[in-house]
């Protein structure tokens, strides 16, 4: 299991659709600074650094860090690149989870980020398709999820209404949301009624695209308490995948989310997800993506998730609140996304969450991913 790892500061930007006023560098060193701020620190305490962003293309500069490490004064320190499309953030956030709890590193800064305002996002998208079995029918993200959403709509019971809950309960959670994005409130009616873009998909189902960055501070046991009396812990965290092509998948459950959540859940001495989590953040690219996570993360049984939404059980006031934040409704720096989810978990279970506090919160579970859906992970953080 290694050392006991936790999250010890924060801090993320304040996210838009073009942020003009900063360079890609400005953008990190905003989050860093502030990151390391909350944690009561400053880089010469910092052993190590993990830089995450989505594919090259998407902010259109090739080997970022180096101009990364320039800007945060990291000159020196053990640094490392990772890139993982959507789950960029997250995965960074493992590698650096690891370096802390093998006896690695005291304390490691992660910073994710994504400048799409600078890139070409779609293009970028669609060329990561698999060039003999893919790229034929390449429009971006959007045409595979219509079709991975439409496979569950009838066998599962995904329907539109369903996924437009969904839509409309995120973007109103956003509005109160400092660093959002997009702070809108729409009802049901309107994601329904919004422009048809690639059905069963709508324009009120997609969320922004947006210029951010986020940074965590880990620490080990050890030398927390020099930052805070409550740190965010991490009980479990795992990243799984399955192949994008292959034959057997199924379009159902994400089986990777599923086989991470079981790794996880095992670690953190989780048996009765929709019980033992006071809050729930997760990544949702479209909304019907979250639906699915309800069930994949055993938040409720295979077909139940329309059930689940319906019931009002999700929202702020029900018993397992997800997306608080507002989600990617409010802010989609992809890149930054999955930093972004664990930020919004860590100052819950710390007591001290900006946008909606949910009370007496003590454990979070937290979902992110990337690839064609085939990429998927999860953590458990507690305090």
């Amino acid at each position: 299991m290694g050392r006991h790892v936790g999250i010890v500061g924060v801090g993320q930007t304040h996210h838009a659709r073009r942020r003009t006023d900063v360079s890609q560098a400005g953008l990190v060193r905003e989050a860093v600074d502030r990151a390391l701020a909350d944690a009561k620190l400053s880089m010469e305490d910092i052993d190590t650094v993990v830089v995450a962003t989505g594919p090259v293309l998407f902010a259109a500069v090739n080997q970022p860090e180096k101009w990364v490490v320039d800007a945060i004064g990291a000159q020196g320190k053990s640094v490392v690149r990772l890139t993982s499309g959507g789950g960029a953030g997250f995965a960074g956030a493992l590698a650096g989870y690891y370096q802390v709890a093998g006896g690695f590193s005291e304390r490691t800064l992660v910073v994710a980020y994504d400048k799409l305002s600078e890139g070409q996002l779609q293009y970028s998208i669609s060329t990561l398709y698999d060039p003999f079995w893919g790229r034929e029918f390449a429009v971006g993200i959007m045409g595979f999820s219509a079709a991975y959403w439409r496979a569950r709509m009838d066998v599962l019971g995904h329907t539109e209404e369903a996924a437009a809950m969904v839509a409309a309960k995120n973007r109103k959670n956003a509005i109160a949301n400092p660093y959002a994005h997009v702070k809108k409130e729409v009802s049901v009616e309107d994601v329904l009624n919004s422009k048809p873009l690639c059905w069963p998909i709508k324009l009120l189902d997609v969320p922004p695209i947006s210029d951010g960055a986020a940074a965590i501070v880990l620490s080990s046991e050890k030398m927390a308490h020099h930052s805070t009396s409550r740190p965010a812990w991490i009980r479990g965290m795992a990243y799984c995948c399955e192949a994008d092509n292959a034959p057997e998948r199924s379009l159902m459950l994400s089986e990777p989310l599923a086989i991470a959540s079981r790794q996880v859940y095992r670690a953190a001495g989780i048996t009765n997800p929709r019980r033992q989590f006071d809050v729930v953040e997760v990544q949702e690219p479209y909304s019907c993506f979250e639906l699915n996570y309800y069930e994949s993360l055993g938040l409720c049984p295979p077909g139940q998730a329309a059930d689940l939404i319906a019931s009002g059980a999700t929202q702020l006031d029900g018993d397992i609140p997800v997306n608080p934040s507002g989600g990617c409704m409010g802010a989609n720096p992809i890149g930054a996304v999955g930093v972004i989810r664990l930020i919004e978990a860590a100052t819950q279970v710390m007591g001290r969450n900006e946008t909606h506090q949910i009370k007496d919160a003590k454990t979070a579970l937290v979902q992110s991913g990337g690839g064609w859906a085939n990429l998927r992970g999860c953590a458990v953080l507690s305090a």
